[in-house]
This record gives C-alpha cells, sequence and structure tokens, in this order.
C-alpha cells in the first residue's frame, strides 16, 4: 500500500495562471488603446500589415468559441465539488487558452475593420458584443483564479455566472457577424417558425437601439405629386386683360406608376444583386465602398469603379459587367471564387438593362426581354 503524501493535497501554485490573467488584461488594456473599434469608415488608411492580420479574422475567431463552448460542459461538471476537484485545473487552463484566443480574434477583427466598408446594425452589435464578451471572460478568469486559491464554492458560483453571461454574449455577437458575412437571413431561413419567431423580434430590437430609423427612406420611394393650386376667382379676368393671347398651360405632371407596375431595375435587377452580392456591397457592408442595394448606390459606383460602374447604354464599358463577365479564376472577378455565382442568364439581363440605358423607371415588359432571357426573367420577377 502506497504511503499517504500530504502534498497531493496541499494547493497548488496559481502563480502561472496570474501571470497569464494579468498579461491579457495588460494586452487587451493596451490593444484597445493602439487600435481603437471604429464604426465608421476609417479616415486614415491602414498599412499592408495590419490588414494582412486582419484577414486572419475569420479563422482565428473559431479557436475560442470552441474552447469557450466546450467549457460550458465542463463547468457544468465542475460545479460540483467533486467535479470542481477532478476538472477544476483543467477548467482553468481552457479558460486561459479561451481568453487568449478571443483577444486574438477580437484585434484581428479590429484590424480587418480599418478595410472599410463596415458600417451598420449587424456590425456595431457584432463588434460591440464581442468587445464586451472578451471583457467579461477576462473577469471570471480573474474570479476563478481568486476562487481556487481560496477554495470559495461561492466564488465559484459567481465565476461561473459571470463567465456563463459574458459567453452568451459573445455568442450572441457571433451571430450578427455572421448576418454580416453571409446576410441577415442565413441562420433563420430554413428555421422551424417557433425558432425563426423569435430569433426575428429579437435582432429587430437589438439593432433597434443601434440603427437609426428608416421612416424617411420609405417616404422618399413614394411622393405625393404635387396639388394644383386653384386660382381665385376673378384670376383669369385679370390675365385676360393683361394678356389677351396667353401660352395654353403645360400639360399636367403624369402619376407615377402604380405599385402593382413592375420596374425593370427594382424588380428584376436589383433582386440579382440581392442574391449574389450584397452581401459583401449592400447596406451593412460595403467592400471598396461599393453598394448595389439601390440605384442611386449603383450608379455612385465604389472607390475604385466610380461613374463608370454602370455606364447607361454601354454595357462592356460598365466596371460591374466586366467584373461579373471575366473568369471565376481571375483577379478581381465578382463574386470572388467559391461565392455563389451569377448564371449566364443574370449576367446578360444585367447586359441588356444597361444596354436600354439603365434606366430607374424603365417598365419592366416581359415581352420586350430577349426569348432566350424570358423564362429566367419570370422566374426572378416572380
Amino acid at each position: 500500500m502506497p504511503a499517504h503524501s500530504p502534498e497531493t493535497d496541499a494547493p497548488k501554485s496559481l502563480t502561472a495562471a496570474w501571470i497569464a490573467a494579468i498579461v491579457m488584461f495588460v494586452v487587451f488594456l493596451l490593444g484597445l488603446l493602439i487600435f481603437p473599434p471604429l464604426y465608421e469608415a476609417p479616415k486614415v488608411e491602414p498599412s499592408s500589415t495590419v490588414l494582412f492580420f486582419g484577414r486572419f479574422h475569420p479563422i482565428l475567431l473559431h479557436l475560442p468559441v470552441g474552447i469557450l463552448g466546450l467549457l460550458c460542459l465542463f463547468e457544468l461538471i465542475c460545479s460540483t465539488q467533486r467535479g470542481e476537484k477532478k476538472f477544476g485545473e483543467a477548467s482553468l487552463l481552457m479558460l486561459i487558452v479561451g481568453c487568449a484566443g478571443a483577444l486574438l480574434a477580437v484585434f484581428a477583427g479590429i484590424m480587418l475593420s480599418r478595410e472599410g466598408g463596415y458600417t451598420g446594425g449587424n456590425f456595431s452589435l457584432h463588434q460591440t458584443m464581442g468587445l464586451i464578451g472578451t471583457a467579461g471572460v477576462l473577469v471570471s478568469l480573474a474570479v476563478r483564479i481568486v476562487a481556487m486559491g481560496r477554495h470559495s464554492a461561492e466564488l465559484l458560483n459567481a465565476y461561473r455566472a459571470v463567465y456563463f453571461i459574458s459567453f452568451g454574449i459573445m455568442g450572441l455577437g457571433a451571430h450578427f457577424g455572421g448576418n454580416l458575412s453571409h446576410g441577415s437571413k442565413f441562420l433563420v431561413q430554413h428555421a422551424p417558425e417557433w425558432f425563426k419567431g423569435p430569433m426575428v423580434g429579437m435582432e429587430k430590437v437589438l439593432l433597434g437601439l443601434v440603427e437609426k430609423p428608416k421612416e424617411e427612406k420609405i417616404e422618399e420611394k413614394t411622393p405625393e405629386p404635387p396639388k394644383a393650386v386653384e386660382a381665385p376667382a376673378k384670376a383669369p379676368e385679370v390675365v385676360a386683360k393683361a394678356n389677351p393671347d396667353p401660352a395654353p398651360m403645360p400639360p399636367p405632371t403624369p402619376a407615377p406608376p402604380a405599385s402593382t407596375e413592375k420596374l425593370v431595375f427594382q424588380h428584376l435587377i436589383l433582386p440579382i444583386f440581392e442574391a449574389k452580392c450584397n452581401k459583401c456591397h449592400g447596406e451593412e457592408k460595403q467592400k471598396g465602398e461599393l453598394r448595389l442595394d439601390t440605384f442611386e448606390f449603383t450608379m455612385k459606383g465604389g472607390e475604385e469603379s466610380g461613374d463608370k460602374n454602370i455606364v447607361p447604354g454601354k454595357p462592356d464599358d460598365s466596371v460591374t459587367v466586366q467584373l461579373i463577365s471575366s473568369a471565376e479564376d481571375e483577379d478581381g472577378h465578382m463574386p470572388p471564387e467559391g461565392k455563389d455565382q451569377l448564371t449566364k442568364e443574370e449576367t446578360a439581363l444585367i447586359k441588356w438593362w444597361i444596354q436600354r440605358g439603365a434606366s430607374n423607371t424603365q417598365k419592366l415588359d416581359l415581352a420586350a426581354v430577349p426569348a432566350e432571357l424570358k423564362a429566367a426573367a419570370e422566374a426572378i420577377a416572380k
């Protein structure tokens, strides 16, 4: 029978854990001073080094999410005295590694945002919740170390409360990051109704906290036609004296198209952009400062294309057509290789719209669409 060693029950040193925690706190604070989070377009051109490390963000974020997610299971086991004694040190090690990974992901994300093109509610919530969640997880690390040093069950319970809340905030921020990358309908598109309803409602509430109301935008789409001002009863008599042969009155301004009438851009071209382009060139994200979610932004172009983005009557001179028509493996091809590509019919419809003048008011007459594109146009217009 082996002799009992009192060293097996002696508390182990937590010095290394404290050093790691202090170093990460200092890195977190100094990092935010050097690279403060931005919620608007960067005013200074970032260095290539910053952009290089920033593009590791989508890779680095999976490390802390995986480790800290697994730690949730370990902490449930450690909620008992026996579980804490057996797995407490393993949980501490996972927490340290998870915190380090979260720091790397956060600062890579801040560097990536320096590239520009990241705005809107999804980006604001993704960045803010990522920072709050990371700060909370760091605080929970300090509380756990203190709790283990004092063998305090109450402090361990407090640590777990702080940790689970912080990880929940971090996970919610990751969800809005997914919306930013894949579109707001990506997660809930195929979800059952019992899940979709509460999720969409929660998103609207949170987005409402950071986004400006869009009422003005709706009013601009359907302006009321100017009302004719009725002349006083005696006005015709006065005019007749002043000018016995008055010029004919201009024809009345035609009423705007009825809401049932479909337009080429609104109901044929814009749906193509929304499906294939606007995850990177929409309201939430504008890569290269290019937006394709409205007619005005489409014609304005981006940082490099400018007013050459769409050249009315000249599809071959339009930068958008040049990029979507190039080979998928060519530099600059859009959408990038690996993304959902435009079909040849969709590309041809965009060319056809530009050839006919790239108008915002042209009515959609399916009879005027080329025969080989009619089936695709009908499917999109539905």
